[in-house]
Protein backbone atom coordinates (compact mmCIF):
# COMPACT_ATOMS: atom_id res chain seq x y z
CA UNK A 1 0.00 0.00 0.00
CA UNK A 2 2.98 2.15 0.54
CA UNK A 3 4.30 1.46 -2.49
CA UNK A 4 1.03 2.68 -4.03
CA UNK A 5 0.77 5.99 -2.45
CA UNK A 6 4.26 6.72 -3.79
CA UNK A 7 4.24 6.13 -6.76
CA UNK A 8 0.65 8.06 -6.78
CA UNK A 9 1.84 11.02 -4.83
CA UNK A 10 4.92 11.54 -7.53
CA UNK A 11 2.64 11.00 -10.66
CA UNK A 12 0.55 13.79 -8.78
CA UNK A 13 3.94 15.82 -8.66
CA UNK A 14 4.75 15.18 -12.45
CA UNK A 15 1.78 16.20 -13.98
CA UNK A 16 1.18 19.28 -11.64
CA UNK A 17 4.73 20.47 -12.60
CA UNK A 18 3.48 19.08 -16.04
CA UNK A 19 0.39 21.15 -15.97
CA UNK A 20 1.86 24.63 -14.43
CA UNK A 21 5.08 24.37 -17.11
CA UNK A 22 2.55 23.99 -19.97
CA UNK A 23 -0.69 25.77 -19.32
CA UNK A 24 0.01 28.03 -15.79
CA UNK A 25 -2.17 28.68 -13.39
CA UNK A 26 -1.43 32.68 -13.92
CA UNK A 27 -4.36 34.77 -15.47
CA UNK A 28 -3.56 35.67 -18.71
CA UNK A 29 -5.44 39.08 -18.81
CA UNK A 30 -3.11 42.06 -18.14
CA UNK A 31 -3.76 44.12 -14.64
CA UNK A 32 -5.01 47.62 -15.28
CA UNK A 33 -4.79 50.12 -13.51
CA UNK A 34 -6.68 53.70 -12.57
CA UNK A 35 -4.84 56.74 -12.49
CA UNK A 36 -5.90 59.68 -11.00
CA UNK A 37 -3.96 62.15 -12.43
CA UNK A 38 -2.44 62.39 -15.95
CA UNK A 39 1.27 61.29 -16.61
CA UNK A 40 3.15 64.45 -17.68
CA UNK A 41 5.51 64.12 -20.43
CA UNK A 42 8.14 65.96 -20.76
CA UNK A 43 8.43 69.21 -23.89
CA UNK A 44 10.88 67.96 -25.45
CA UNK A 45 11.99 63.93 -25.86
CA UNK A 46 15.31 64.59 -26.50
CA UNK A 47 18.52 67.03 -25.83
CA UNK A 48 20.52 68.22 -28.56
CA UNK A 49 24.42 67.41 -28.05
CA UNK A 50 27.65 68.33 -30.22
CA UNK A 51 29.91 65.38 -30.21
CA UNK A 52 33.07 65.82 -29.04
CA UNK A 53 36.67 63.21 -29.31
CA UNK A 54 35.73 60.05 -27.22
CA UNK A 55 32.06 60.41 -27.14
CA UNK A 56 29.79 57.67 -27.40
CA UNK A 57 26.25 57.96 -27.70
CA UNK A 58 25.45 55.85 -24.26
CA UNK A 59 28.04 58.37 -23.04
CA UNK A 60 25.83 61.12 -24.15
CA UNK A 61 22.69 59.43 -22.96
CA UNK A 62 24.47 59.24 -19.23
CA UNK A 63 25.21 63.00 -19.41
CA UNK A 64 21.70 63.87 -20.26
CA UNK A 65 20.10 61.37 -17.80
CA UNK A 66 22.54 61.31 -15.59
CA UNK A 67 22.63 57.39 -15.52
CA UNK A 68 21.36 54.85 -17.56
CA UNK A 69 17.76 54.39 -17.28
CA UNK A 70 16.71 51.68 -20.32
CA UNK A 71 18.28 48.88 -22.30
CA UNK A 72 20.66 49.64 -24.72
CA UNK A 73 18.64 48.33 -27.15
CA UNK A 74 16.01 50.52 -26.91
CA UNK A 75 18.64 53.91 -26.36
CA UNK A 76 20.04 52.76 -29.60
CA UNK A 77 16.31 52.38 -31.19
CA UNK A 78 15.58 56.02 -29.84
CA UNK A 79 19.01 57.37 -31.24
CA UNK A 80 18.17 55.62 -34.73
CA UNK A 81 14.74 57.16 -34.70
CA UNK A 82 15.79 60.39 -34.17
CA UNK A 83 18.68 61.08 -35.66
CA UNK A 84 18.17 58.79 -38.72
CA UNK A 85 21.54 57.44 -38.56
CA UNK A 86 23.39 54.52 -36.60
CA UNK A 87 25.26 55.27 -32.98
CA UNK A 88 28.70 53.71 -34.76
CA UNK A 89 28.19 56.79 -37.40
CA UNK A 90 28.47 59.87 -35.09
CA UNK A 91 30.92 62.07 -35.83
CA UNK A 92 33.06 64.76 -34.07
CA UNK A 93 31.54 68.22 -33.85
CA UNK A 94 28.05 67.30 -35.61
CA UNK A 95 24.70 67.66 -33.26
CA UNK A 96 22.79 64.87 -32.79
CA UNK A 97 19.55 64.71 -30.79
CA UNK A 98 20.14 62.75 -27.71
CA UNK A 99 16.87 60.45 -26.00
CA UNK A 100 15.82 61.88 -22.67
CA UNK A 101 13.98 59.11 -20.16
Amino acid sequence: MRKFLSISLFLLVLHTTYYDLTTGTLASHPVVSVVDKPIEKEAEPFIIYQVQAGDTVLSLVEKANGTVPVSIDKIVHDFETLNNTPPTHIQIGKEYRIPTY
